[in-house]
């Protein structure tokens, strides 16, 4: 199966002269790619570069085998979707946190689609009223992903989805994005540090990166290992 998302090549600028290099990189359709490595490695700045966040020295960034060059920014942004850690939410309701990006785009959502988001993260239909703001960190992650979600995208990037989560908002939300994966066929990539998260993907058979050295490349398994 070709990638949804994928990249060849990628020189990233990181503090002073320092760069990150990710010579390839492939994320595929209803599969999970997770981005591993220390603080400071290149891992968030690889993420925000394939979202079109952060600059590239070199490389190039496909998605669906396009070059993203020759995508206007505001399109490639709707069909790659981006949760920051610990994502914010837009001052209001849960409805108009919902609504926010497909408006920009000048599209209107009935509420059942409304109703149908939040259900695709475990959240009632309920939750369309309450006001963003006084929702709990885990209920704020979820509704940043159904908030990422509607605008269909067809690649989802997370940074750090679990890191600001107690153990069980962090196993709902795990849960919900290898569901999501599988059910929506998204190409999610994740950046991750938590043990939790990486045992949880690798149960689900995720792709992972890690980032060493100023190198982002595909770990592989030693056969028996």
């Amino acid at each position: 199966m070709s990638a949804r998302l994928a990249a060849t090549g990628l020189v990233l600028p990181l503090e002073g002269d320092a760069v990150v290099r990710c010579p390839s990189f492939a994320a595929r359709a209803g599969s999970i790619t997770v981005l591993r490595g220390a603080s400071g490695s290149g891992k968030t700045t690889l993420l925000r570069a394939l979202a079109s966040l952060a600059p590239r020295r070199e490389g190039t960034i496909l998605l669906d085998g396009v070059d993203i060059a020759m995508l206007a920014p505001t399109v490639y942004r709707r069909r790659v979707g981006f949760v920051a850690q610990a994502a914010p939410m837009l001052v209001g309701t849960v409805a108009e946190n919902l609504l926010a990006g497909p408006r920009l785009a000048g599209r209107a959502l009935l509420d059942t689609r409304l109703q149908e988001l939040l259900t695709a993260v475990d959240l009632a239909p309920t939750f369309l009223a309450r006001e963003a703001a006084s929702l709990s960190g885990g209920e704020k992650q979820r509704v940043a992903i159904a908030r990422a979600l509607a605008n269909d995208p067809e690649a989802l990037l997370l940074d750090e989805p679990t890191s600001a989560l107690d153990a069980d908002a962090a196993a709902h939300v795990l849960a919900t994005l290898s569901r999501l994966a599988r059910e929506e066929q998204l190409a999610l990539v994740v950046v991750s540090h938590r043990r939790e998260d990486l045992a949880h993907f690798a149960g689900d058979g995720a792709t992972v990166y890690e980032a060493i050295g100023g190198i982002v490349q595909e770990h592989v398994t030693p056969e028996g290992g």
